[in-house]
This record gives structure tokens, C-alpha cells and sequence, in this order.
């Protein structure tokens, strides 16, 4: 397309008319971010349907460039473990990004389709707007996230009005999270390259049940739109709260103009949701068993 480069990808090329109804999955943002007729109002930020996947690396090629297809920058991996990426791949961690890109697919089949929804509410959904509400719910739920980063922003990019916000900050705030600029009582996370920063030592100091935990944890949350288990990503011990829940009839309308659900929710009260490898198995069985069906 005129006036595109080559490393510029936009759903133009494909729907003429546009691609309301579109979902994009891709490892990579920055070929999206570029094209010309991106409508997020942010320069230098990927269109709202965009399902943005952790960066898949083959073994082989560990260690080379991809000139031609390179795989997205995954920002997982902070500076206490990125030395140990090319010892520690785990095929089943990989295999993890389909169960979720299967469950984001499947939610997101489920909101446009509800049988709670008018003919004339369901003809003004898209599937950025979709998005936008699943991707807000997922950190806005009570308990609110509010997060501190430490060690992620770069000092040029801090204190700074800018129309161009630093990745992290865009996926908590897309995510429903509040962004602080310190540690204050209100502070749940403490998102961090590396541990024992002043940031740190303030928040375990001050706020004790404050979770601090690596940026693998928030790019799992958003990788799969669904708030993670902290545990296999927090720095040193986590805090001990015993988990409340509390299951709630949500009245309110689905369509995006106020991001909730009428579907029955429930609300963690003082904890990050827990997840386990069964629950993952079970998704991947039912998965495969009602894909072999449709081909029969």
C-alpha cells in the first residue's frame, strides 16, 4: 500500500472497509503501531483488536536473527533471569500461549453472541470495543490492582507528559490497573527488573502485604487477558492472606461503555486468582474433544 513500508502491517490491506470485526494475533506490536490509519489516538500504540502473544523462539534458531520474520521483544523476561532463557525453555510454557489465545477466542465468542444481548446492542459491538472491556475487567475487579514499577521505565520516560506511553505502563493501564508514581498504602504490586531496589525495600517495609513480583507476571496477565497466579512470579516470600470470595450477581450492561458483564463474577477480596497446571490439562482435553467432534 502506498505510503507503508514493508514492516508496516495494517488490517487495511486486507478489509478495505475496515476490520471492526477482526481479531489480529501476532508477537509483534510495533508493525501495527506504525500504520498510518491507526485510530487508538496514540501515536506509536497498536490497534485495540490486536491480541498481542507471547514471542514464540524456536531452539534452533536461539541465538540467530530472523531478518525477515523476527519474533517479538518479550518483556517477561527481567534482568534476574533473562541470562537463563537459552537454558530453561519450556515447551509446555509454550504451549501455554495456545490455551490462552483458545480461551480469549472463546470469551470473546461468548460476549458478541450473549443471549442477553439485544439484536440492536449486538450490531453496536466490535471487537476492539470487546476487548477494551475484557482487557479493563481483568485488573479493575476489586481488588483493584495498583501498581509500582521498578527498574522498567526508563529515566528519559519518566516524570514526562507524553502522548507515547513506555509498554508496561500501557499494558497495566489497558488492563484496568492504576499506575503510581511510588510506593504509597495503596500500592498492591511492585512490578520489577530485579529485587532490592529502594522501591522494593520502601514497599516491604511499608506496605507488608504488597506483592512483588517480576514483570513475567503482568505480561502473563496480559498475554492472556486473565489475572495470574503471582506465585511463580513473586521475589521472595508472598504474603500471607488467606483468600476470600465472594460471588456477586453483576446487573449492568455487557456493551463497553462501562466494561462489565451480566454474567455472575466472583471477586477475590484480598489475593490474585490461583492457577494450576490441571486446570490448563482439563481446558487443553475439552479443547481437543470438541474440535474432534467438528470433524467427525
Amino acid at each position: 500500500r502506498p505510503g507503508e513500508g514493508k514492516d508496516v502491517k495494517s488490517l487495511k490491506r486486507v478489509f478495505p472497509c475496515g476490520g471492526a470485526m477482526a481479531a489480529i494475533l501476532d508477537d509483534r506490536e510495533d508493525v501495527w503501531a506504525n500504520a498510518n490509519n491507526n485510530v487508538t489516538g496514540r501515536p506509536g500504540e497498536p490497534p485495540d483488536n490486536l491480541l498481542l502473544v507471547k514471542p514464540y523462539h524456536w531452539k534452533p534458531f536461539i541465538g540467530y536473527a530472523d531478518v525477515n520474520n523476527a519474533s517479538g521483544q518479550d518483556l517477561s523476561k527481567s534482568d534476574d533471569v533473562q541470562r537463563l532463557v537459552s537454558d530453561k525453555l519450556d515447551d509446555k510454557e509454550d504451549d501455554g500461549q495456545l490455551l490462552w489465545t483458545a480461551d480469549i477466542l472463546r470469551r470473546l465468542h461468548e460476549r458478541y453472541y450473549s443471549t442477553t444481548l439485544s439484536q440492536e446492542e449486538r450490531e453496536g459491538l466490535t471487537v476492539p470495543s470487546l476487548l477494551q472491556s475484557m482487557r479493563r475487567e481483568t485488573f479493575l475487579r476489586y481488588p483493584q490492582v495498583k501498581v509500582v514499577f521498578s527498574g522498567l521505565i526508563p529515566i528519559v520516560h519518566q516524570n514526562k507528559q507524553t502522548r507515547i506511553r513506555p509498554h508496561v505502563v500501557r499494558y497495566a493501564e489497558e488492563l484496568g490497573a492504576e499506575v503510581l508514581s511510588g510506593i504509597t498504602s495503596e500500592v498492591t504490586h511492585v512490578v520489577a527488573a530485579r529485587d532490592r531496589s529502594d522501591k522494593i525495600r520502601h514497599a516491604r517495609k511499608e506496605v507488608p502485604g504488597c506483592f512483588i513480583v517480576h514483570s513475567s507476571w503482568l505480561m502473563n496477565c496480559y498475554w492472556s487477558i486473565n489475572r495470574r497466579d503471582v506465585r511463580p512470579h513473586h521475589m521472595g516470600p508472598v504474603p500471607s492472606q488467606p483468600a476470600k470470595q465472594q460471588v456477586v450477581d453483576n446487573k449492568r450492561d455487557t456493551r463497553p461503555k462501562d466494561g462489565r458483564s451480566k454474567d455472575s463474577v466472583v471477586l477475590l477480596l484480598d489475593s490474585d486468582e490461583e492457577e494450576s497446571d490441571e486446570d490448563e490439562d482439563d481446558f487443553a482435553a475439552d479443547l481437543e474433544n470438541e474440535m474432534m467432534m467438528q470433524d467427525k
